[in-house]
């Protein structure tokens, strides 16, 4: 006997998504009963969480010059995360473009749900 599997199949224009661009649109195959089991939303929000390891900064101070609002300097002009480190959704390209702009590849974004 088969096991029965849900695919899905995800296309935007060119196959890529691109900030500001068409939204995707997402077909689901299998049987009905899988289908309706699967729970998901095409907006769930992934919980980004920054992180800056203290012993490899050499403050460049790129993360802060990019992200002001998700990072600032201490007295040395180390870079320092702002508030608990969490990312609100609109500024999460902000915080990639820093980590990996940083040169010492000192930040850290941690992603959960």
């Amino acid at each position: 006997m088969r096991s029965q599997v849900a695919r899905c199949s995800s296309s935007a224009a060119g196959g890529a998504l691109r900030r500001g661009g068409p939204a995707a649109t997402l077909r689901l195959f299998g049987p009905p009963e899988l289908i309706g089991a699967l729970s998901f939303s095409a907006e769930r929000t992934v919980l980004v969480k920054l992180q800056i390891e203290a012993g490899l900064c050499q403050g460049h101070g790129r993360c802060y010059d990019l992200a002001p609002g998700l990072f600032g300097d201490d007295e040395e002009g180390y870079g320092t995360v702002l508030g608990d480190g969490v990312v609100p959704p609109e500024q999460q390209d902000d915080a990639r473009r820093a980590a990996l702009n940083c040169p010492e590849h000192a930040i850290a974004l941690v992603e959960g749900t």
